[in-house]
């Protein structure tokens, strides 16, 4: 199956999480870095989620339909895959989008990421490898530090400056390639950010 990559803004939009085990606590805090609000449905929930009660809002209940009224996302997260389906099919009829865990019939995928700052890397393997795209994260993570997040806050700092000066999309995109270069990624990963500004602006003085 080939998923379309997408990213959703959920900022203060309603999720769901059913399920209250470690698997769970994991999507529910990549919904929160989102800033979703997020309903957690699971009679028992691990020590993790208990500690984000403040941040979500718990329903200490077994699943029922009813349970769920009106949202963006569902997450089933359940240990029971006859459940998890059940809840699938609940959530649909109410125009959720739907991802069960381990199960490549959802909606869509969570991959896994790396997030610096605006920065998201996400690294999917179309949900036929979990454990390597995990694992390919991890070596990531080695390479791709906080640097990056500050480098995306320094371009958008620019943006509009270059689309004020640079009248068209096609000449846009010639400067941000003349600006980012082999050499401009080693002074990122160095830190050297002071480099990267004066890059931009050297660029903008002479563009087009």
């Amino acid at each position: 199956m080939k998923f379309y990559p997408v990213n959703i803004n959920i900022q203060d939009k309603k999720c769901v999480v059913v399920g209250g085990g470690k698997i769970a606590y994991d999507k529910i805090v990549g919904l929160l870095e989102a800033g979703a609000q997020v309903d957690v449905i699971a009679p028992e929930i691990c020590p993790q989620i208990e500690n984000l009660r403040d941040k979500v809002n718990i329903i200490r209940e077994s699943y029922s339909a009813e349970k769920i009224t009106s949202g963006v996302i569902l997450i089933a997260a359940t240990n029971n895959s006859e459940l998890n389906a059940q809840i699938a099919n609940d959530a649909r009829a109410k125009n959720f989008l739907v991802n069960i865990v381990d199960d490549i019939s959802s909606d869509f995928i969570v991959p896994s990421r790396i997030r610096r700052g605006d920065f998201l890397l996400a690294i999917s393997t179309g949900g036929n490898s979990p454990a390597f795209s995990k694992f390919v994260r991890k070596m990531l993570e080695l390479e791709l530090d906080e640097n990056l997040g500050a480098a995306v806050e320094i371009i958008s700092k620019y943006r509009q400056a270059v689309i004020k000066k640079i009248p068209t999309h096609e000449l846009r995109i010639k400067f941000w390639q003349e600006v980012l270069t082999a050499e401009i990624w080693e002074v990122i990963k160095r830190g050297e950010l002071l480099t990267l500004e004066e890059k931009i602006k050297s660029q903008l003085m002479v563009a087009f």
